[in-house]
C-alpha cells in the first residue's frame, strides 16, 4: 500500500460506495489518510437504488453489456462476502438470496441460441446444475404458469439476487462507520498541477485530493467537459469519455398466486418475485438522454412482454413503475483504470445492465489502483486509455 493521502470519490452509487468501503476496510484511514465521497443527490438515488438486482455469472466473455470472466468471478465472490459482513457491520439486511435462473426460448427460432448456452454451461461447469427443459412436463415441473407457447427452457443454478438500494446504503454506512465522509456537492472541475490531480472543484471551493475516483455513472461523461478557473486550476485535456445513459424501466406488480421461485429471463426481459412479495418485471433499453421519467409506453411494453411469458400476470395490479439510467460505454464493456491524461485519477463505471452485479468489483478494483496494489483481477483492456484519440 502506498502512503496514505486524501482520496475523493465522485458519486455515491454502488461503485462509489464500494470504493469508499474497501479503501476504509483496507486501512487507509487508520494510516492517516482521508476518504471523501461527493454526491450531487443522495446515496443510491439513481440506478443503484432502482435496479433489478439480479446477479448472474456472465456467459459471454465480452461484448454488449458483458465483462471478462475474471471480473464476473470477482463480482460474484465479493457479493457472497458482502452478504455476510455488511449486515453484521450495519444491521441492514441486503436481501442477498441464492436463486436459480430459468431462461426461456419464446419461439422455436430462439431454441438453437439457448441450446448453445446450455452446452456452454455443461462444458465449462459454470453452473452448479444446468438442465435442458423441452417437454411441457419438464417446464411445468419448474413453473406451470409459464406460457404454453414457450418452446424450451434452460434451468441454471448460476445466480442470486440482492436489494440494490439496501446494499448501496449499507456499503455507504459501513464506510462512514470507518471514518469516510460523505458530503453533498456537484463537482465541476479538477485542480491539476504538473499533470497530476491535487483537488476537485465544488462551486467556488477546491477540495484537496491526492487521488480522485470518478464513479458517477452516466454522468461520468461530464468529466470530459470539466474546465478549471483561476491560476491554480487547469483546463483538463481529457479525451471524451464515451459513456452514455441507457434508460431502463421496471414494473412492480401485485400478482395472484404463489411467488415465482426463480429468476426468469427471455430476450432482454425478466421477472421474479422479490422479498417485498411483488413481481418485478422489466425492462427497456431506451436512448432517452438523461430523462429518467417513467412512461406509459414502457409500462405497456413491459406488461405485454410479461404476460406473453406468464399469462397469469394479466390479473396483476401495478404497484409501482420505476426508471433509471444505466451507464454504458461505447464498446459495451466496463471502464476501470487510470485516466491517461491526468495522473491520480481513476475512472470506474460503464457496467450497463450489470451495474449491481459488477459494482462491488469495480469498487474493489478502483481501491486497488488508488492504494497501489495489484488489481484483484485482470483488467487489461478495460481502462479508459482505450478511448484516447490517437493522432
Amino acid at each position: 500500500m502506498k502512503k496514505a493521502g486524501h482520496v475523493v470519490i465522485v458519486g455515491a452509487g454502488i461503485t462509489g460506495a464500494a470504493t469508499a468501503y474497501f479503501l476504509a476496510r483496507d486501512g487507509l484511514l487508520r494510516d492517516g489518510g482521508q476518504v471523501t465521497v461527493i454526491e450531487k443527490d443522495s446515496v443510491g438515488s439513481h440506478a443503484s437504488g432502482f435496479a433489478f438486482g439480479g446477479l448472474i455469472g456472465m456467459i459471454e466473455a465480452s461484448g454488449p453489456h458483458g465483462a471478462p470472466p475474471t471480473l464476473s468471478s470477482l463480482a460474484l465472490r465479493l457479493h457472497r462476502e458482502l452478504a455476510t459482513v455488511i449486515p453484521a457491520e450495519t444491521g441492514i439486511d441486503t436481501n442477498y438470496r441464492v436463486k436459480p435462473s430459468v431462461m426461456l426460448a419464446m419461439s422455436p427460432a430462439e431454441v438453437p441460441g439457448l441450446l448453445r448456452t446450455f452446452e456452454y454451461l455443461q462444458r465449462t461447469g459454470v453452473a452448479g446444475e444446468a438442465r435442458w427443459l423441452e417437454s411441457r412436463a419438464e417446464i411445468d415441473g419448474v413453473e406451470p404458469r409459464i406460457a404454453p407457447g414457450v418452446a424450451a427452457a434452460l434451468y441454471a443454478d448460476i445466480s442470486a439476487e440482492v436489494e440494490p438500494y439496501k446494499l448501496t446504503l449499507a456499503l455507504a454506512q459501513a464506510a462512514e462507520g470507518r471514518g469516510v465522509r460523505i458530503r453533498h456537492g456537484v463537482v465541476s472541475g479538477l485542480s491539476v498541477s504538473a499533470g497530476r490531480v491535487d483537488g476537485v472543484r465544488i462551486g467556488d471551493e477546491v477540495v484537496e485530493a491526492d487521488s480522485v475516483v470518478i464513479a458517477a455513472g452516466p454522468w461520468t461523461s461530464e468529466a470530459s467537459n470539466w474546465t478549471g478557473i483561476g491560476a491554480s486550476i487547469s483546463t483538463l485535456p481529457i479525451s471524451p469519455l464515451p459513456i452514455f445513459p441507457l434508460k431502463g424501466q421496471i414494473l412492480r406488480l401485485r400478482a395472484p398466486g404463489q411467488p415465482l421461485k426463480a429468476m426468469f429471463w427471455w430476450g432482454n426481459d425478466y421477472a421474479t418475485t422479490k422479498p417485498d412479495g411483488l413481481v418485478w418485471a422489466g425492462t427497456t433499453e431506451e436512448h432517452a438522454g438523461f430523462d429518467d421519467t417513467p412512461t406509459p409506453e414502457a409500462r405497456d411494453q413491459i406488461m405485454a412482454s410479461a404476460i406473453s411469458a406468464f399469462p397469469y400476470l394479466e390479473d396483476a395490479r401495478l404497484v409501482r413503475q420505476t426508471a433509471c439510467l444505466r451507464p454504458v460505454s461505447s464498446d459495451g464493456d466496463p471502464i476501470v483504470g487510470f485516466l491517461p491524461e491526468v495522473a491520480g485519477v481513476v475512472v470506474a463505471t460503464g457496467a450497463g445492465r450489470n451495474g449491481i452485479m459488477l459494482g462491488p468489483a469495480l469498487g474493489r478494483l478502483a481501491a486497488d489502483l488508488v492504494l497501489g496494489n495489484d488489481p484483484s483481477c485482470d483488467i487489461r483492456g478495460l481502462g479508459p486509455e482505450r478511448f484516447v484519440r490517437r493522432t
